[in-house]
């Protein structure tokens, strides 16, 4: 049986009862990813402990929930000297060899008779006298044995492996995503969360115009994202009649903003329908740069609702390095970016009176009943 120590950062910074708030809903979070595994869990103020005997299973799956800084898994004991010694000399056997430097850390809360440097001298002279060849290097060791002492526990381990962050899902309200699919839709989508908002990320299917490998790609896209919170629907909105009505109605041009005003116009009325508050785009700060503060406006007057672009500032390579580390992009499952378009720049009032000629509001009054809800998740996962 292991011990996997959760640590958060954000919260901690909360008042005394929005971090009891926010501490529960973390715990609901974590109770749903480690669904399908046997463990028990407790509390403790600033740290929160998992006891399994799957803990690389459930240690993958704690790094992935917003809220948590980061988790290590480690062996319990008596917070006391010769019992912690123990085990850190037969921690050190295992990750030791001769002529490999450590270095032993050690954190203390609550009142022992003893200091922590107590701790790492005792500790260290038992690894250098059981383990041959073994040497301390305090600044730049090889290998580092941390202990966590709290009250009467000790917890001995190797690794701290960095969380997402930020806050738990479920703390700052609900939002709508457009999502494609792509590279830049994932990261928002994951910034979104990764701030604590309740995602609804809807793909808007352009059937027949495209074949339903955009769609796969979508779902794929969107399967990854669940990691980050198991209950994640995704939403497929029915949008080849609306497409057609816009391309065959008008130039090129002024069809890619009419196509975002009505997506941004749909998910307006989904954002009514599930009860949120905003609406999230993946445009970066190129294509904000391209697109125009003009156009943008014209965009966001589709609805009443604020526009959230978390990608604002941040250039591709930027986004791509984020999508690797957290492990939400692979390009076979994910479409691809569309397209840098030439946008025209159109006064609000024109915009408005050609949507009225295409019947833009009748048309996704007729789509919304095909919505369709996929639930990611389907069963316990390992």
């Amino acid at each position: 049986m292991r011990t996997i120590i959760v640590r958060y950062a954000e919260i901690a910074l909360k008042s005394e009862p929005v971090r009891r708030r926010f501490e529960r809903q973390l715990i609901k979070n974590i109770k749903l990813s480690l669904k399908g595994l046997d463990y028990k869990l407790r509390r403790e103020r600033g740290r929160i402990f998992i006891d399994t005997r799957r803990p690389s299973v459930a240690t993958r799956r704690l790094a992935k929930i917003p809220g948590i800084a980061s988790v290590s898994s480690s062996l319990r004991t008596n917070a006391a000297i010769d019992s912690i010694t123990s085990v850190v000399v037969w921690k050190a056997k295992k990750i030791l060899s001769p002529g490999m430097t450590f270095a032993i850390r050690t954190s203390r809360v609550g009142k022992h008779p003893f200091y922590s440097r107590d701790v790492n001298v005792n500790a260290g002279s038992a690894v250098l006298a059981e383990v041959n060849g073994a040497l301390v290097n305090l600044s730049t060791p090889e290998r580092r044995i941390f202990v966590e002492i709290r009250g009467t526990d000790a917890y001995v381990f190797t690794k701290i492996v960095n969380g997402v962050g930020g806050l738990p899902v479920g703390t700052q309200g609900c939002v709508v995503a457009l999502f494609s699919g792509s590279l830049n839709s994932s990261v928002s989508s994951y910034f979104t969360m990764k701030r604590g908002c309740m995602l609804h990320p809807i793909f808007f299917d352009s059937r027949p115009h495209a074949d339903g490998q955009t769609r796969k790609l979508a779902i794929s896209a969107a399967r990854r994202l669940a990691d980050f919170y198991p209950k994640l629907e995704l939403r497929i909105f029915p949008f080849g009649k609306i497409l057609r009505a816009i391309t065959e109605g008008t130039q090129k041009n002024v069809a890619n903003l009419l196509c975002k005003r009505a997506m941004v116009r749909a998910a307006g009325v989904i954002s009514g329908q599930v009860g949120c508050a905003a609406i999230v785009t993946d445009e970066d700060l190129k294509q904000i740069a391209k697109e125009g503060v003009k156009n943008l406006h014209v965009i966001d007057d589709a609805c009443e609702l604020p526009i959230l672009r978390p990608l604002a500032g941040m250039l591709k390579d930027d986004i791509e390095k984020i999508a690797h580390q957290k492990g939400i992009f692979y390009p076979s499952t994910h479409a691809a970016n569309p397209p840098p378009s030439h946008p025209t720049t159109l006064k609000l009032e024109k915009v408005r009176e050609i949507e009225e000629g295409l019947n833009i509001n009748t048309l996704i009054e007729s789509a919304l009943p095909r919505v369709k809800i996929i639930k990611l998740r389907r069963s316990a996962w390992t």
